[in-house]
């Protein structure tokens, strides 16, 4: 249960919105898979040269000497997602990343649609590092940043530029600042993505980072891929394990 906090008065969501977006686990619940078998890339479809298995581990890299010249990804193929309650464990050092639903391939390793960032502490403000967009609801190659980590938003179309979408922020699901403590830097961080018709919603390590509505029909997906990225620009490395996904309405 969280709270959008709206004006003077709240929205409390959870058991009143779960038919809307938010889906409750319990244990082993019916109808959810493992999309990494931790052995290898069997399933996955990616750069050889930054993508690997090691220990049960999904690990993605880029080096000084191996550089993604752009934003390179690594894309399930055991089909398609649309409404589903998505969890993972991840690590993060470096840059950026983050991971793609409901997408499309437009390129070799080359993806375009909604996304879930996280990332390692990469913005100076004054003399400290922090971490601004993990938890944001993004675009990639599309509609960029429609929702700021803390923000409730919804995002309406823009006829005349359909990439610049008109978003109202219609509250805050917390404060940035305090919301980025609640990631470890560390060790492993939980994120979960929620996508149910278009209402979307975002949480790192239990806490909501972001609630979206997306009601742009011109450019919103109602499903598609699921893939990870890694950032070109400085190197990095990621690492995923414990990969679920729970198709909803099954």
């Amino acid at each position: 249960m969280f709270v959008i906090k709206i004006a003077s008065w709240s929205i409390v969501i959870g058991f009143v919105l779960s038919d809307t977006c938010i889906s409750i686990f319990a244990e082993d619940p019916k109808g959810s898979r493992s999309l990494l078998n931790g052995q290898d890339l069997t399933g996955w479809d990616g750069d050889p040269r930054f993508w690997r298995v090691e220990q049960g581990e999904l690990i993605g890299e880029t080096t000084e000497a191996n550089k993604a010249e752009k934003n390179t990804f690594l894309i399930f193929r055991g089909g398609e997602f649309g409404d589903f309650d998505l969890s993972f464990k991840y690590q993060v050092e470096g840059f950026n990343s983050g991971i793609q639903y409901r997408s499309k391939e437009v390129g070799k390793w080359s993806i375009s649609g909604y996304q879930s960032d996280f990332e390692g502490r990469n913005h100076k403000v004054e003399d400290s590092l922090v971490d601004r967009f993990s938890g944001m609801f993004f675009e990639e190659q599309g509609r960029m940043f429609m929702g700021q980590r803390g923000q409730a938003v919804i995002v309406r179309s823009n006829a005349e530029k359909p990439k610049k979408p008109r978003i109202d922020v219609i509250g805050s699901v917390g404060d940035p600042i305090e919301l980025e403590k609640v990631i470890k830097r560390d060790g492993w961080n939980e994120m979960r993505v929620v996508a149910r018709g278009f209402a979307f919603c975002h949480f790192i390590n239990g806490r909501a980072m972001s609630f979206a509505l997306d009601e742009d029909a011109a450019m919103r997906s109602s499903s598609g891929l699921i893939a990870f990225q890694l950032h070109s620009g400085p190197p990095m490395r990621i690492k995923v394990k414990d990969l679920v996904i729970r198709e909803l309405g099954q």
